[in-house]
């Protein structure tokens, strides 16, 4: 008799229920609760990209007191596209989150199969691959900077004691980009490594159990199951990956200052220069708009790659 009456109360209490919940959700005071996030998102998200947006469109010279600010129309564009220096800096960029993300994404994915596997002390090394993504990139650039110092760094002491010639990291226009690659790498293999990681151990381990029955080997399992089944989290990490690294500007100002010359000035670096050092802020937001241009025509080139890769395999 209780158990009747308690599905009959609970009957009569669930449309109670909806019917508030229903009065909640209508409610338009619930809004301005929303009212301060949504204020600070317009503040510090919107607003500073189209107040950029309209710099690029003006001359404002920080050095003069008075009439340093004037509309000029597309002109800072014009001179973007006449600037040998930006192209420079555009070609180092595109380099750098190439080389980088290639070599982390290969790093990373070698890590990660090892990780994958039965060995001692796995846990233990998962917790040490991911230390070098726990420090501030200001901090591994004085390392880096350290390391491959050209008189005292150990590396080029190593070397020496193999017998090996002294080694030109920063000065040498050839090596300077790669060593920025290398410490980069060295900091966000970990990022690659743990994403993929988890990816890994997502597969369905009856695919694995059903190649093995049909007597295919390591490689053609990584080849023909493991690298087909990863691609959409590798092409997750990779792109999120590459959008950072185009964003380069502590690892470069601690190491190299864009040096010798301009070898390894990203285009952040000189945006930076042109904005905050010669006070040209129009023109330094011209530079950052391009970089923005230059971000979504890569992702846009790589997504539709993968996706024309991925139509010809499945035909």
């Amino acid at each position: 008799m209780s158990t009747d009456v308690a599905g009959q109360l609970a009957k009569v209490s669930a449309p109670r229920e909806v019917v508030r919940a229903a009065r909640l959700s209508s409610d338009p005071s619930k809004h301005i609760f929303l009212l301060p996030a949504v204020i600070l998102i317009l503040l510090f998200s919107l607003f500073p990209l189209f107040f950029s947006l309209a710099l690029a469109f003006l001359s404002w010279d920080l050095s003069r007191l008075t009439g340093g600010v004037r509309f000029i129309g597309f002109e800072n564009f014009i001179t973007l596209v006449n600037d040998a220096r930006f192209w420079n800096t555009a070609r180092v960029t595109l380099i750098f989150v190439v080389g980088a993300v290639s070599l982390q994404y290969l790093v990373g994915l070698g890590v990660a199969l090892l990780l994958n596997q039965d060995i001692r002390f796995r846990r233990f090394f998962r917790v040490v691959f991911l230390m070098p993504m726990m420090l501030t990139p200001a901090a591994v650039a004085y390392g880096g900077r350290m390391l491959f110092n050209e008189g005292q760094g150990p590396i080029n002491h190593i070397i020496k004691l193999l017998g090996g010639p002294q080694i030109p990291w920063f000065s040498n226009p050839s090596l300077a980009l790669p060593s920025l690659i290398l410490v980069d790498t060295w900091e966000w293999t970990p990022f690659m490594m743990i994403v993929l990681l988890a990816g890994l151990q997502s597969l369905p381990p009856e695919v694995y159990e059903a190649a093995r029955v049909d007597g295919a080997n390591d490689w053609q399992i990584f080849r023909h199951i493991t690298f087909p089944m990863l691609a959409p989290v590798s092409v997750t990490v990779i792109l999120i990956r590459a959008l950072e690294a185009f964003k380069l500007f502590d690892i470069v100002t601690v190491m190299t200052g864009g040096g010798p010359g301009t070898a390894t000035e990203p285009v952040t670096l000189y945006a930076y220069l042109v904005g905050m050092k010669n006070g040209n802020l129009g023109y330094a937001s011209a530079i950052a708009y391009s970089l923005l241009i230059m971000v979504i025509i890569s992702s846009t080139l790589f997504l539709k790659l993968v996706r024309q890769r991925a139509v010809r395999a499945v035909e």
